[in-house]
Parts: structure tokens; C-alpha cells; sequence
């Protein structure tokens, strides 16, 4: 598998530039177990930050689906790969970060544009 961030120890030191917002996602570490439903609060083309309620292991592989709120493609559906996770103590839930696997020109597409939309609503004070 091949990830398209770069894996880097300094979260301030990205591939991708990173867009806060909290999107609904579904994830699942295998086939045999039911999704874990959860929210993003931030997210970019390489990859996104989750919130958990459990540590997952640096390397695990994930099913991910991911809804982008006011997109006309319903639902996204993409693999990953945790890269860290840390207890937030005052949320009592993990911080997680995942990158994406495997992404294809359309996939890649319909998440580029829908980042750069929040951009420019941030930018336009909307959001």
C-alpha cells in the first residue's frame, strides 16, 4: 500500500495543508467488525484527524467512509492507515491520525475540490 502523505513524526510538517472541520465518518479496522461512527475535526488530501473512542495502532489498515457535507457525491469510501493516536485527556477520546491509501484521480478530485471550497468559505467568513 502506498500512502500519498508523506508520514512525518512533526505534525506541523505536511505534504498537504490540513482544513479544520468536523465531518461525519464511519471506520472500520476489518471486514468482521460493525463501523465505529465518529467525526473528523480536521482533514486534507493526504489524510484526516479523527476523533476515537479506543487507541489504534500506528499501521493498522481502515475502511473509511466519509460524508462531505453539502457534496453531491453522497458518500466517499477510501482505505487508510493510522499514523498516531493520542489520549486527549480533556475529551477523554483519542486524537487519531489517519492517511489515505490508495486514492484514485477521481476520489482525489472530489476531496481537493471539496477542501478547497471550506478554504474559501473561511476565507469569505462564512464559515
Amino acid at each position: 500500500m502506498q500512502s500519498i502523505e508523506t508520514p512525518q513524526d512533526d505534525q506541523h510538517d505536511r505534504r498537504f495543508a490540513r482544513v479544520g472541520d468536523t465531518l461525519l465518518v464511519a471506520y472500520s479496522i476489518g471486514d468482521e467488525y460493525a463501523p465505529e461512527f465518529t467525526e473528523t475535526y480536521d482533514i486534507a488530501l493526504g489524510g484526516m484527524a479523527i476523533l476515537t473512542n479506543a487507541e489504534l495502532s500506528p499501521s493498522l489498515p481502515l475502511t473509511i467512509t466519509l460524508e462531505l457535507r453539502g457534496d453531491k457525491v453522497p458518500l466517499l469510501r477510501l482505505r487508510g492507515i493510522v499514523r498516531w493516536s493520542h489520549l486527549d485527556a480533556l475529551m477523554q477520546r483519542y486524537r487519531t491520525g489517519v492517511a489515505f491509501v490508495d486514492v484514485d484521480d477521481e476520489l482525489r478530485t472530489h476531496l481537493q475540490r471539496y477542501i478547497d471550497t471550506l478554504r474559501l468559505l473561511r476565507d469569505m467568513g462564512v464559515l
